[in-house]
């Protein structure tokens, strides 16, 4: 009996998962670790901050649109590590020469190359790979995503409230830079060939063609979604719960019950995706969504916090597996770059609106519980259309 060899796509999994922990410091959740001392520190307002980061972050989307046609241009090998390497300097620069007057100029980078450009290049690369076993890669992938950003988020902060946030933040740009060393070693192109259990499913969409589906938007809209709401929460959170009542320890034991719970929503949605439709289990996770905002000022408790936290965070997993992995389940791997790329740009500008949104509801009310209130509809609303949509049919990729 022919003994099966190993699938180099499996490494390429752990190096896409490791690349996506490494755009934390890039992520509204990783500067959430860092905005009240940034803002103390730099004389800065909220609102300000707010808009500073906006602007950022929806300059920075743009590198997603490049990043994608590179990445199905070049291949993985060059376009990661290349992206890791600059990425890891910038973050090096940023902790040492971050002042009021260069602020921007560091988060639009940063933004640019880790949020918009290497997670595009990190979650192409799992697609570039897998076809038939998609959803079980992108389960793993996620897996190691959430663990990464879990225990990132919980030492992070522990040192910063110990260091301050400079140290920290260089002690994790000399670690992007290694993991940029690492990639040169061991990333590959893409699989271009038929590899066993991966045959390709039918022909690809092209970006245009994917773009005139329903099924693009209702993914791609419903991801923005819960990005900018997110974006919002992480960038606050701390703020938030100082307004309910909750101390930091609350704050970093609910940031922990979020990434955690996160791990059974990327299962969940890893197996679940084997019995039903994706936009089905998307329709389910928004509702879930949409009574967790309407539930957020009427939490009394440290414990109600955590638990709260987790469901959002069982919601994100379900999310994350399902962006990583609907794109190119629903239009084939051939221009997958340029399709998730453009679904990156979507998804980085809602989480630019989300804080600055969110923070000028607090702003004129004193709270930011009106702005989740009225959000939740939203997602209901979304949710019915996710509902009825269906994936495009193999005839559909097979058309001329």
């Amino acid at each position: 009996m022919k003994q099966r060899s190993f699938y180099y796509g499996w490494v390429i999994v752990v190096l896409a998962a490791l690349s996506m922990v490494a755009t934390l410091p890039e992520r509204t959740v990783g500067l959430g670790l860092i905005t009240e001392p940034l803002i103390a520190e730099l004389g800065l307002q909220r609102t300000q901050y707010a808009q500073i980061n906006m602007i950022a972050t929806l300059l920075g989307s743009l590198f997603a649109l490049i990043a994608g046609p590179l990445t199905d241009r070049w291949g993985i090998r060059l376009t990661l590590s290349v992206t890791l390497l600059l990425l890891g300097g910038l973050v090096l620069t940023m902790s040492q020469w971050v002042t009021a007057a260069s602020i921007m100029f560091f988060l639009i980078l940063t933004r640019g190359v880790g949020q918009s450009a290497l997670s595009t290049i990190s979650v192409t690369s799992v697609g570039k790979w897998f076809t038939k076993r998609l959803a079980i890669a992108m389960g793993v992938f996620s897996v190691i995503v959430a663990l990464g950003f879990s225990g990132a988020i919980v030492g992070a902060q522990s040192q910063i409230e110990v260091q301050g946030w400079r140290p920290v933040w260089k002690a994790i740009g000399f670690s992007i830079l290694a993991l940029g060393m690492l990639s040169v070693a061991l990333a590959r192109r893409g699989q271009t060939a038929t590899a066993p259990n991966e045959e390709l499913p039918g022909r690809s969409l092209t970006l245009p063609e994917a773009l005139r589906t329903p099924c693009f938007w209702v993914f791609g809209i419903s991801m923005a979604l819960y990005a900018g709401m997110l974006a919002g929460v992480s960038l606050f959170n701390e703020s938030i719960l100082l307004e309910l009542g909750f101390d930091a320890a609350t704050f970093r034991y609910a940031m922990a019950g979020l990434m955690s719970a996160g791990l059974i929503g990327n299962l969940v949605a890893a197996l679940g995706a084997r019995r039903f439709t994706l936009p089905r289990i998307m329709a389910v996770s928004l509702v879930i969504l949409a009574g967790v905002l309407i539930l957020y000022p009427h939490l009394q408790a440290s414990w109600q916090v955590i638990m709260h936290a987790s469901i959002y965070g069982f919601c994100g997993g379900v999310f994350s597996v399902l962006f990583f992995t609907g794109f190119g389940q629903a239009f084939g791997r051939q221009h997958l770059g340029k399709i998730q790329g453009c679904a990156q740009v979507m998804v980085t500008v809602a989480s630019a609106l989300g804080p600055w949104w969110l923070a000028g509801v607090q702003e004129r009310t004193g709270s930011y519980f009106p702005a989740m209130n009225h959000f939740a509809p939203v997602f209901i609303a979304v949710a019915l259309l996710a509902w009825f949509t269906k994936l495009p049919t193999s005839e559909s990729l097979d058309s001329p």
